[in-house]
């Protein structure tokens, strides 16, 4: 995948899954940090950034509070404690070979009721499950679900319970990127929408830490 699509997606449609007036946000996976410069811009929050490469992280700096580069598990002990009260996560967490131990290990640094804004893929997405049910295949690529750096992989019914089980409420858990194919729509009218879940390439979710 260039630099350019991966590092540098603002990510508009996410603005709609903040809590309703952040204060301190930190953004995992951060990129270029053209979304949190959103939210810095909107809200007038103080924002920090977190991304592995240091190439993205220089434009990071330039728009945000604080910029921090490296591993995401090995920076957690750099953060202060009790400080943020918006985490982000866009398209991060299927990263982590552990992103359950990644939100308990976050915790220490988010206020209390702090909440959780993230975008993860979704497993069974329609044009997903015609490659694999329909062709046969699982091939990963540069981006998407199959992504070549995705870890984890995720189900609309597996992210409430993994949300559930890490005692976070799930205030909100939309579809996002949807598909509107004709074979879809059809297929999904004459399964009594027992397949509507797959319309959706990803799910935007708005959490609340108990």
């Amino acid at each position: 995948m260039a630099f350019v699509d991966y590092y540098t997606n603002t990510r508009h449609e996410m603005l709609a899954y903040l809590p309703e007036k952040p204060v301190k946000t930190i953004e995992f996976g951060c990129g270029n940090g053209n979304f949190s410069a959103l939210i810095k811009k909107k809200y007038y929050t103080e924002s920090w950034g977190v991304d592995i490469n240091d190439k993205a992280a220089e434009f990071a700096e330039k728009k945000l509070d604080r910029i921090i580069i490296g591993d995401a598990m090995e920076v957690l002990n750099e953060l202060p404690e009790n400080y943020f009260d918006s985490l982000i996560c866009n398209d991060f967490l299927e990263h982590l070979p552990y992103p359950d131990l990644f939100l308990q290990r976050i915790r220490k640094t988010l206020t209390r009721d702090a909440f959780i804004t993230c975008s993860l893929p979704n497993v069974r997405s329609w044009g997903h499950f015609i490659n694999y049910f329909i062709f046969k295949d699982w091939e990963y690529i540069d981006e998407g679900v199959l992504d070549k750096t995705h870890l984890r992989f995720f189900t609309l019914k597996s992210l409430k319970r993994f949300f559930n089980e890490l005692n976070i409420d799930i205030e909100i858990i939309k579809g996002i990127t949807p598909t509107n194919t004709i074979l879809f729509n059809i297929t999904n009218l004459l399964s009594l929408g027992f397949i509507s879940d797959m319309r959706y390439l990803q799910f935007a979710i708005r959490g609340r830490f108990k």
